[in-house]
């Protein structure tokens, strides 16, 4: 499996939707602080309410 393939998956209308386990591994795996992680997190949940999308567009990013 890609990493690509990793991180979302596509449904029938070719959206990316991130994964369950791709935002936990973004989470474990991202090089920062705790505070800076919880900030990307809500940072990232914000804009995908915003935009109404299943991804923010930040990959790899806590939160996405």
């Amino acid at each position: 499996m890609s990493d690509h393939d990793a991180r979302e998956h596509y449904h029938g209308d070719d959206s990316p939707v991130p994964s369950l386990r791709a935002v936990f591994n973004n989470w474990r795996t991202y090089d920062a602080p705790f505070h800076v992680k919880l900030r990307l997190s809500f940072r990232n949940t914000l804009i995908k309410i915003r935009t109404q999308s299943d991804c923010c567009g930040n990959h790899g990013e806590p939160g996405c």
